[in-house]
């Protein structure tokens, strides 16, 4: 058995100290930044430690999951049971709306809160799947529920991403995505004066992936608060256009198809994003004057 003084200095409440590199506009060259950043949990520099707790956590949640899904959702019929599931593809869509929909009158706190408690898991772990969600919810809810609905299941579960990340799983995930979060941080220094701004803009825009954003934010000195109403504002418009099709899905037949990026959506989701960034230009000309 190891002692207590083997094992403190394995595992222990500190701040860490990470470095990375920055363009420096000024001198046109390389600039190394350190940061202190506080932890919230237990942490370690092992790898190894980060990475098993990193698949701990995803294990625990998913039990969770699994076991609030199952304690909360009213019995199914024995024949609709395989399809209580993640909807994959339109045809799952429309089978789980249609289950669903015999529960709402009922049980709609049961539906609710499963659709919620979901939806936040699949954004926690960065689990494809949330889109199907985001229409489903356009189908079973009243549209302005839904779209605060999807907005702030969205928003917990980047801040679950962001906190995990930043804690417990940093060591790990900045082992084996560090170069790729690296990319964007470049782009973040640039705009830290405004990050509220830049991170709607950045849940509205398809790139960096949202797993970029939500596992790098905590890394590169983005406040927990600018990230989690950036977000939950951020994710709103595209959320618009996801519950709007879910509202249709009873109208459409078998043989349609959801057409998400139309060129009017496509346009109305650039038409908010410089709208998010207008402060940022206004400042800067005001500076600059």
């Amino acid at each position: 058995m190891h002692s207590v003084e083997e094992i403190e200095p394995i595992l222990q409440k500190t701040t860490v100290i990470e470095s990375y590199t920055v363009h420096d506009e000024e001198t046109g060259k390389p600039k190394v930044i350190q940061k202190e950043t506080k932890v919230w949990f237990w942490t370690s520099d092992s790898f190894v430690w980060s990475l098993a707790t990193l698949v701990l956590l995803f294990m625990t949640f998913t039990a969770l999951e699994y076991i609030l899904i199952r304690l909360n959702l009213p019995s199914i019929n024995p024949e609709d049971r395989d399809d209580i599931k993640f909807p994959r593809n339109l045809q799952d869509l429309r089978r789980l709306n249609d289950i669903l929909s015999v529960y709402m009158d009922q049980h709609f706190a049961n539906v609710y809160i499963t659709f919620f408690i979901t939806y936040v898991y699949l954004q926690s772990f960065s689990i494809p799947g949330s889109m199907w969600l985001s229409i489903l919810s356009g189908a079973l809810f009243n549209f302005w529920i839904a779209l605060i609905t999807v907005s702030l299941c969205s928003a917990i579960g980047a801040s679950i991403a962001y906190i995990i990340s930043g804690s417990l799983g940093s060591v790990a995930i900045m082992k084996l995505v560090g170069h790729r979060l690296d990319q964007w941080n470049r782009q973040l220094v640039q705009h830290k004066q405004h990050m509220f701004n830049y991170m709607i803009v950045l849940r509205i825009s398809p790139l960096p992936p949202n797993w970029t954003v939500n596992l790098g934010s905590p890394h590169f000195g983005v406040p927990l608060t600018s990230f989690f109403w950036g977000t939950f504002v951020g994710v709103a418009p595209p959320s618009f256009i996801h519950v709007q099709a879910g509202a249709a899905l009873d109208r459409l037949s078998s043989s349609d198809k959801l057409e998400l990026l139309t060129p009017t959506n496509v346009a109305c989701l650039m038409a908010v994003a410089l709208v998010a960034l207008l402060p940022v230009f206004i400042r800067r000309r005001l500076a600059v004057a």
